[in-house]
């Protein structure tokens, strides 16, 4: 049986970014946080399918996720 192929999110597409852009403009300009590269027109301001993996991107630094991987941060210690 051939390998098959992962799949991977790796861009906002109504914005046409990929995270690792989109990563290096937050580093750039010093946004840590997606409300911050949505209010400033970068990303995630249209579908908002990416959001979940912006929180990754951001929290982690991950520019490539597997479909459905959500950041979850726990608030139990």
């Amino acid at each position: 049986m051939p390998e098959q192929r992962k799949r991977t999110v790796k861009m906002c597409v109504c914005h046409r970014k990929t995270f690792e852009q989109i990563y290096e403009i937050a580093r750039e300009r010093g946004i840590s946080t997606v409300e911050t590269l949505i209010s400033e027109g970068i990303c995630g301001g249209g579908c908002g399918m990416c959001q979940p993996y912006l929180n990754k991107m951001m929290n982690t630094g991950e520019t490539s996720f597997v479909p459905g991987d959500v950041y979850i941060q726990s608030d139990t210690v």
